[in-house]
């Protein structure tokens, strides 16, 4: 039995790791950095989510159940692996604007739409304030830039028109937003799992994967242009829906306010992403 459950985890763990190695090999990342992230973060999960009897796990405890000596699990607890000027998921920012501009009465026009809106202006609801409302204290000129990369918006003549209510990144190794989407995505996917297959946890979550075998090529490009359509409008419909619940929530409540709150899609394929001759990744309706 222990020999079966040695072999499911290390079929799990390369499962896991290829996409993630190819990814870091292409970023030029050496395997002793990875080592020395994992290293930390073997530590850091366990004395957020070991403890016993609602205690922190001694450095002891961490280090039977981590595999590393005292000594490594001191230094590890001491280290700081951030820059404290960094801003991770930037991309946050931009999302949370997007949805603003389509939920928002005051940017709506007549018919529900997203109004086009100027840049500044002192007489009428405008971007900037769009901005300031939204994303949560980045500058306007920076979410433009942003949205203007990322295909979401059009500048023309001092007026800004939505062209897709959606934060859409092209493959690209030097983005630093892409790197970040790639960090919360796969976390959200696998703490997902995580609570799912935890005897501990109270109820599974949903999540589902949908596998077919034998498609002829010549169908692919009607299958996968079919999943985006359904896709898409599901993420829409789901992003709306939730948008509404947090916005005319009755705040006098005092409820608890979860973090976060989402759906991930995707659409997958048996060839090597490095074969691929379009990947994208898209976000759509992130609230924080």
């Amino acid at each position: 039995m222990k020999n079966t459950l040695n072999n499911a985890i290390r079929r799990m763990l390369i499962q896991v790791f290829r996409p993630l190695v190819r990814i870091m090999l292409r970023l030029n990342v050496p395997f002793h950095e990875a080592a020395d992230v994992l290293r930390w973060t073997y530590v850091d999960v366990a004395d957020r989510h070991f403890g016993i009897n609602g205690k922190p796990p001694t450095k002891s405890r961490m280090s039977v159940i981590t595999g590393l000596s005292r000594t490594q699990v001191d230094i590890q607890i001491k280290k700081d692996l951030f820059d404290e000027d960094e801003q991770p998921n930037k991309w946050h920012r931009a999302v949370r604007v997007l949805t603003g501009w389509v939920e928002d009465e005051a940017f709506l026009d007549p018919q529900g739409h997203a109004s086009i809106i100027p840049l500044e202006s002192s007489d009428e609801t405008d971007f900037k304030t769009l901005v300031d409302r939204y994303s949560g204290g980045a500058t306007y000129r920076s979410i433009l830039d942003d949205l203007l990369l990322s295909g979401s918006v059009k500048v023309k003549n001092g007026q800004v028109q939505l062209i897709k209510p959606y934060y859409l990144t092209e493959n690209d190794d030097d983005d630093i937003q892409k790197i970040d989407f790639l960090g919360v995505s796969t976390q959200y996917l696998l703490e997902t799992i995580d609570h799912n297959i935890d005897p501990e946890r109270p109820g599974p979550k949903f999540q589902r994967i949908v596998y077919h075998e034998g498609l002829p090529a010549s169908l692919y490009n009607i299958a996968e242009s079919f999943v985006r359509s359904r896709c898409q409008s599901l993420a829409n419909e789901v992003d709306e829906y939730l948008a509404h619940l947090i916005q005319h929530a009755d705040n006098s409540q005092q409820d608890d306010l979860i973090p976060y709150v989402g759906v991930g899609l995707y659409f997958y394929n048996g060839e090597s992403v490095d074969q691929s001759s379009e990947v994208h990744t898209q976000l759509t309706g992130v609230n924080s």
